[in-house]
């Protein structure tokens, strides 16, 4: 009996140790807890009071984490950010004295802006740029804008002209929806070009005879081309081309060399259809504007011409091309002949309009008053100056050369 309650004895007290000892870890716990909050409850108090005296705004809310980039992003040029259209030259090394060579800047900032929609690559204003032949190629995004402000030039002698290189300056590549505007001026510096001594002089010291000179400017497989608004002088041959290309619009150009530079025609036209020249001034040592084989519905109109050589087409009628060409209010002078429209012997020219065109010889100048129009149809309507244009073209009475021609799918 006395044992066994020795025994209950010993097991009450170890049940009361064992609820101490339980109440006092619960209690420990909770006290760190409380201490934790307290703690952490205090720290961000801080930092948010610090954070609205840092801002100088205590009620300034907490602002959202900045955005990750967008995969892809370009990468940054000088000071543009990647997510701006304007693409400056000086931003990619350009010096901008006229001696340096920019012509890698200018390609950099072409590269860049090329894979943006809607974007501007900007040769900013009374900065000259020295720019050696490049090739700028597309396709690019839509609605790509070269802003010429200030002035591009072209080496300015012709033993600094690579030999790989004389075909153009300028070369635009299958670029669409593509457009230069001004108001700057792309100045060529051919005078070099244009001196016979000079050419020889070259050839004898590089051992290579440079049969062809460079084009200012020139497009190959481009569609909806836009110039505007610019000057181009002083090419060392053609000052703007346009070869197989379509839907090009050229407005309120100057175009511009000496009267006695030779073959610097002022817009020269090959394999390329649907094209306006409107509002524009062209005098140099050649033809105004030179349409050759494979072009079609040209229309051109409100064109001061002259000096020049004047208006010619050439070639037409090869490769079942035919003319389909309007002249509409041409005024100016000319230096050999006032219309020269030479086609093609077996495909004639159809759809040629002569309308208001007032071109009288430069002063001083021997030049023919004659009219060239060779199996060419159409029509005039006067004023016309000389008189000779009245009559140049044939008239396709009863439309039969028409006929002939559909029936061959010579159409436009």
């Amino acid at each position: 009996m006395k044992r066994n309650k020795n025994t209950s004895s010993l097991v009450f007290f170890i049940f009361v140790i064992v609820a101490a000892f339980t109440m006092f870890a619960i209690i420990s716990v909770e006290a760190r807890k409380h201490h934790n909050y307290k703690k952490n409850k205090h720290n961000y108090n801080k930092h948010q009071k610090d954070k609205s005296h840092g801002n100088g705004n205590h009620n300034a809310p907490t602002p959202a984490p900045a955005p990750a980039p967008a995969p892809g992003s370009l990468p940054h040029y000088g000071s543009y950010p990647t997510q701006s259209t304007i693409f400056d030259i000086l931003s990619f090394g350009a010096k901008g004295d006229g001696v340096s060579d920019d012509s890698q800047a200018l390609v950099d900032a072409w590269k860049a802006a090329c894979k943006v929609p809607r974007a501007t690559i900007k040769i900013p204003a009374e900065i000259k740029f020295l720019i050696k032949p490049i090739t700028l190629q597309g396709p690019c995004m839509p609605h790509l804008v070269l802003q010429i402000d200030g002035t591009v030039l072209a080496p300015p002698e012709v033993s600094s002209w690579p030999k790989s290189n004389l075909f153009q300056w300028f070369n635009f590549k299958w670029v669409h929806d593509f457009t230069i505007q001004g108001p700057g001026t792309v100045n060529g510096q051919g005078s070099d070009w244009w001196t016979p001594s000079n050419i020889y002089f070259i050839q004898k010291k590089s051992k290579h005879v440079p049969y062809m000179k460079p084009t200012a400017l020139r497009f190959y497989a481009s569609y909806n081309v836009t110039v505007r608004d610019i000057e181009i002088i002083n090419s060392p041959q053609c000052h703007l081309k346009f070869d197989n290309s379509k839907g090009i619009k050229v407005n309120n150009i100057t175009i511009s060399s000496p009267e006695n530079s030779p073959n610097t025609d002022g817009i020269h036209l090959q394999n390329t259809q649907d094209v306006e020249i409107q509002h524009s001034n062209i005098a140099t040592g050649d033809d105004c504007i030179s349409i050759q084989t494979g072009c079609s519905n040209i229309h051109v109109h409100h064109i001061n011409c002259g000096p020049g050589h004047g208006i010619s087409v050439g070639g037409l009628g090869k490769d079942k091309s035919v003319a389909c060409v309007k002249y509409d209010q041409i005024i100016g002078s000319y230096t050999v002949q006032p219309i020269h429209l030479a086609c093609s012997d077996k495909v004639p020219c159809l759809d040629v309009d002569l309308i208001d065109i007032q071109l009288k010889p430069s002063l001083g100048q021997r030049s023919s008053q004659q009219a060239l129009c060779w199996n060419s149809y159409g029509k005039s309507q006067a004023p016309l100056v000389p008189s000779s244009i009245d009559y140049c073209l044939r008239r396709d009475i009863g439309g039969s050369v028409k006929r002939t021609a559909r029936s061959h799918e010579h159409v436009c």
